[in-house]
């Protein structure tokens, strides 16, 4: 039997998910993110895994800074949501940009492997 999953767990993931957006570390992002994934940025641009990894291994974008907060962990049958906050100023096409959002994550399994199946950013104001 697996290590059983835990919100801890979860968090560790999206510390790691963080972390290689941080570095630009496209394949530990591959990793972690399932190729089926709804990636739906807080300017609403939609991408997928392919597209939004070539975003980071070509620079075309970069996360200068980015904070993760207030992250709540549900566990539901099948899957682990995540909501949170993100602070972040980010590089895209080389313009720099502040972003402040609140995001939603899901993590399903894959073949026995927990991966990024969706996310959405919403722009906040405060």
């Amino acid at each position: 039997m697996g290590t059983p999953l835990t919100p801890e767990r979860v968090l560790q993931w999206e510390q790691r998910r963080r972390d290689a957006m941080l570095a630009g570390d496209a394949a530990a992002l591959r990793e972690l993110i399932s190729g089926q994934v709804i990636y739906v940025h807080s300017s609403a641009t939609r991408d997928t895994r392919d597209s939004y990894l070539k975003k980071i291994s070509t620079g075309a974008l970069r996360y200068l800074h980015l904070v993760l907060s207030d992250m709540q962990v549900q566990m539901v049958e099948g899957a682990a949501l995540v909501t949170g906050r993100m602070q972040a100023t980010v590089s895209r096409d080389g313009k720099e940009i502040p972003v402040r959002s609140a995001f939603l994550t899901v993590w399903v399994p894959e073949h026995g492997v927990w991966r990024l199946r969706a996310h959405q950013g919403t722009p906040v104001n405060d």
